[in-house]
Formats: structure tokens, sequence, C-alpha cells
């Protein structure tokens, strides 16, 4: 399966570059989000996953606003662009770049790459996602637990990933996930069918967090999506459509 997605991206991702390129204002938001939201939702529909939502009424019509959300695959991102929004853009390492039209995507995405090794690149790199919250309404997408879970906790929010989220001051969006990392495991490069589970949680308003600093917040947010997995992995959550 990942084989063939990936043959499709390669066959793909140009045409949509191009296409992307060619269009500006509405008409390019629109082109955007129809095939970034129908490649994210065909990652789990081709292997038959069933993805269950709750709280889409939760879910802002438009941004600048931050979704704040654990991590436990590589399909957390497709999950984000097939259901939250096909327009979140995402900070990822610069290597990435290198494969196939990769950080053209992630660029028109809103997204940017950055040296993990060089803390100037992480800098600059809020700065400019800050200014394209500010200017163009953009919606960005973290992870703050800086890398894939493999046993199912919220691991510690690594403090200098709260950074664009106390400069920025924009609503934040809290999203929980599960079941992504029984459809591709860290280390998997196979996609299997599975059940997951997405819980859009009520937006966290910038005047609740105005006061606090990047522990307190922290902690606040990881301590939300602790509860909410409890939920969704206790059977509570509620399907109540899909978009």
């Amino acid at each position: 399966m990942t084989g063939i997605f990936f043959l499709g991206y390669m066959a793909y991702a140009p045409f949509f570059v191009r296409g992307v390129l060619k269009r500006t204002g509405e008409e390019r938001e629109n082109y955007i989000k129809l095939h970034v939201g129908r490649w994210g939702r065909r990652s789990f529909s081709l292997p038959k996953s069933k993805v269950h939502i709750s709280g889409l009424e939760n879910k802002p019509q438009k941004g600048p606003y931050i979704i704040v959300a654990n991590h436990r695959s590589m399909l957390d991102i497709t999950l984000i662009q097939g259901y939250v929004n096909a327009h979140a853009g995402f900070i990822a390492k610069k290597e990435l770049g290198k494969f196939f039209t990769v950080g053209q995507f992630l660029k028109i995405l809103g997204g940017e790459l950055i040296d993990r090794e060089n803390p100037r690149d992480a800098v600059v790199a809020i700065d400019n996602m800050i200014r394209k919250m500010k200017e163009e309404g953009q919606v960005i997408a973290i992870f703050p637990e800086g890398t894939r879970s493999t046993d199912g906790q919220v691991h510690e929010f690594k403090i200098g990933s709260m950074k664009i989220v106390t400069k920025a001051k924009v609503p934040i969006l809290p999203i929980a996930i599960s079941g992504t990392e029984k459809s591709m495991p860290k280390g998997s490069v196979y996609i299997k069918k599975a059940d997951i589970y997405l819980s859009i949680m009520p937006v966290v308003k910038p005047e609740t967090f105005d006061k606090w600093d990047s522990k307190m917040l922290s902690e606040f947010l990881r301590n939300m999506l602790i509860d909410e997995l409890k939920k969704i992995e206790g059977g509570e959550l509620i399907e109540r459509g899909k978009g």
C-alpha cells in the first residue's frame, strides 16, 4: 500500500504544484483545499480505515489559529489535512526538502523547513509563520511532543515548540488523535486498515493564556489531550460526521 501511495504522489505532485502556482486568491485556496483534502482522506479510505470524528462544531470557519495535537504516526499530518484543515502548515526538518517536490508542497501549504541543529532556523521559521498567520489568516499545526509516541502516552511537550503559540497569540484548536499508530506505526512503511479516532476540542482563546508562560500553557494543553484520549480509548467518542 505504501508503495502505491508513493508512486501516486510522485506522479501527482508536479501537477498539483503547477496547478497551485497558476492560481491566485480564492481560486488558489479552493484548489489547495480540494486536492490536499482529498489526498488526506484517501490515506484512510484506500486501506479501508474508518475515521470516527467528534467536535466538528468546534472547528473555526477561518484562520488564523494553531492546531495542537498529540503525535502517534506519520499519518497524523494527513489526518489533519483530510479532516480538519487541508491548508494547515507544518514545521518540518530540512532533510525532507531533498525529496521530490516535498519542499515545494510544504511551502505551498504555509509550512517551513528547518535545520534542527541550527536554533536560528527555528527562530526565522516561527517569525515567518506568525507573519503568515497575521497577514494571510494561515492555519498552523504543531505536535509539541516533538516526536511520535510509541507507548500511547502523551509525552512532555517541548517548551521550544510552544514559542510559536505564545508569540502568535491566536486561538488554539486542541486535537486528540488515536488509532493512527495502528494504521502506520513508527518505523513502519506500510499503511494498514484501522479504526481512527479524531476529537476536535473547543478552541482556547488567547485571553485565556495571555498571562501564562510556555510551561503553564504546555501543561494545560497536555492535560486536555490526556483527558480527551482517556475518553476516546474508554469508548466515549461519539461520531458526529465527517468533514
